[in-house]
């Protein structure tokens, strides 16, 4: 196409030089061959020739009738030998020189009587946008007729933006009977010609068709390789996605979407927005930026960063285009610190209350001890007195270890990791969790003589209580008889501390397995848990140089084994009763 517009535009006093400057492109040598132009390089270059001619319709359209003329277009020419009218020339014209070098515009040919004839067409994305190429197309169209030695078409209307146009032309009326005569001779003694004239357009127009596949494979081939997710769709249904949406929504291949409803692949409480974004305000009126829930092929949620929509073409016809970014774990991770927030608070809470609750306990252990000295100096009278204060005051110091408990547990954690006494932490931890326990479960303890180890005080107890939690919660309610939760402290094979924890509840189930440490998972009903317990516990654990692992049968019980690092060196090892 470029050689045609070359010797037009010379034809009308643009130098060919001028324009392949302005694409950027180097000077051949005079006479040496055409190559291949890329439309937007060829519409930059019809830029600068309408810049050098004002940008004047009728000077624009002065170089589509030069065109017709252009020695390269001589298959223009070679065709009005042979047929009869200029309509069957308008025909030919349509059908093989266009899509033969433009295949990517789309042309509608109507002729709305024996004289006038409707040309649409239309430049679709990706492509460039060119208006000068509409403007000289028109002077192509008036050209036409006088291949046949007739008159110049007249332009009856003219509606041209730079993606479109509209044009009706008036045709001349037909040359002498005698020159229509001399045609149809020709043509029906010449059909060899016209034969060799449509297999040089038919591979002119797969050469052209080549260039349009290459250049959409390219595209293709670029989005597919891009890490966000791309989607096109045309009314809600999938035409195309690239490898990242298949890889993210847990699919083998991207084909696998091709032709689904969109919204199948949306989460419920994303519907309305989708639907508003497909069918609602136009582009320029959306936000930048939207969070949307898309489903897993398993059924699990991922949070997607979706742009506004664009409106494209594919294959064709007008598709629209979503480029979405995966955000899922931005959105955990602000969730799990916005519950790491929380919890801090809490933590401070129940510091403050336990310390307030210290004060009068300390007032109500001294009277309650000074109340027993003086009953007992008053003989054998008071001895049931003395039993009710003994078992009140047993009660306040239950009541004084909790509290230890619960200022150990919210204490903020700033110490290195040291020695310290697991049993003592299992065994306050216990203490804490002993009413829920009694609640739930039957308690059995197995408290082995064992070394230090290393850890913190705090991060220790959040662990313990983790999963003495998760323990009871696994365990149905109202089967206190029967259900069993035990805990054991042992010497590891390697000299460190393992604390287990099991319980006879329903179990983990193999698929689950796999990802009871991951973020968010929770098998638990919504808005029951947050399933970042055992997350936050195994990553503790991992800060302290320990392992965290479980053994599981379905519905036969769970048991967590926790795993610490012996003291260096481990010279010390407590009594059995816990006693240094």
């Amino acid at each position: 196409m470029s050689s045609h517009l070359f010797e037009a535009a010379e034809a009308v006093g643009i130098r060919r030089e001028q324009l392949l400057e302005a694409a950027g492109l180097p000077i051949p040598a005079r006479g040496a061959p055409p190559g291949e132009t890329d439309w937007d390089v060829f519409a930059t270059m019809l830029d600068e020739l309408s810049r050098r001619l004002g940008g004047d319709p009728a000077r624009l359209r002065a170089v589509g009738r030069a065109m017709v003329r252009a020695p390269s277009f001589r298959f223009l020419e070679q065709l009005a030998r042979i047929v009869v009218s200029p309509r069957a020339l308008y025909d030919a014209a349509h059908r093989w020189v266009s899509p033969a070098n433009v295949p990517h515009i789309v042309l509608e040919l109507d002729f709305l009587s024996a004289t006038r004839v409707r040309l649409r067409g239309t430049l679709p994305e990706p492509h460039a946008a060119s208006l000068p190429y509409f403007r000289i197309f028109e002077g192509v169209l008036i050209e036409v007729p006088a291949l046949l030695g007739l008159p110049p078409a007249t332009l009856v209307r003219s509606e041209v933006t730079p993606r479109t146009m509209d044009v009706v032309v008036e045709l001349p009326r037909s040359s002498s009977l005698l020159d229509r005569v001399r045609r149809r001779v020709r043509a029906a003694i010449s059909p060899g010609a016209v034969l060799d004239l449509l297999e040089e357009q038919r591979r002119d127009m797969a050469t052209g068709l080549e260039s349009v596949q290459r250049s959409t494979n390219e595209l293709r081939s670029l989005f597919d390789r891009l890490p966000d997710l791309v989607i096109i769709h045309r009314a809600g249904v999938v035409l195309w996605t690239n490898r990242e949406v298949a890889a993210v929504l847990g699919y083998e291949r991207a084909d696998d979407l091709v032709g689904r409803a969109l919204l199948d692949l949306v989460a419920p409480s994303s519907h309305d927005l989708v639907r508003s974004r497909m069918h609602g305000a136009a582009d320029g009126d959306l936000p930048d930026l939207v969070e949307t829930r898309l489903l897993r092929s398993d059924g699990d949620i991922v949070f997607v960063e979706v742009s506004p929509t664009q409106t494209v073409s594919f294959g064709g016809q007008p598709a629209r285009l979503v480029v979405g970014r995966d955000v899922t774990e931005r959105i955990r991770l602000r969730q799990q610190l916005l519950i790491a927030d929380r919890m801090a608070s809490i933590g401070m809470l129940a510091a403050g209350v336990a310390h307030e609750v210290n004060n009068p306990l300390a007032y109500v252990l001294n009277n309650i001890e000074m109340a027993t000295k003086e009953l007992a100096q008053q003989g054998e009278s008071t001895r049931t007195t003395r039993e009710a204060l003994g078992i009140a005051l047993e009660g306040v110091d239950r009541i004084r270890t909790i509290v230890r408990g619960l200022l150990e547990l919210a204490r903020v954690d700033d110490a290195a990791v040291g020695p310290v006494d697991v049993r003592a932490i299992v065994e306050s931890t216990v203490g804490l969790a002993a009413r829920q326990i009694s609640e739930r479960a039957r308690l059995e303890t197995d408290y082995r003589p064992v070394p230090f180890a290393l850890g913190t005080s705090a991060r220790l107890g959040q662990v313990l209580l983790n999963l003495l939690t998760n323990a009871l919660e696994a365990m149905p309610t109202g089967a206190k008889d029967t259900n069993r939760l035990r805990v054991v402290v042992r010497r590891s094979a390697s000299g460190g501390v393992v604390v287990e924890i099991s319980d006879n509840g329903v179990g983990i189930a193999p698929e689950h397995a796999a990802r009871i440490f991951d973020p968010f998972f929770t098998t638990k009903a919504s808005g029951e848990g947050t399933g970042l317990g055992l997350a936050i516990t195994q990553r503790l654990v991992a800060e302290l140089g320990g392992e965290l692992s479980f053994e599981s049968s379905p519905r036969r019980g769970t048991t967590f084994r926790l795993t610490l690092q012996p003291e260096e060196p481990a010279e010390h090892v407590p009594s059995p009763d816990g006693l240094n």
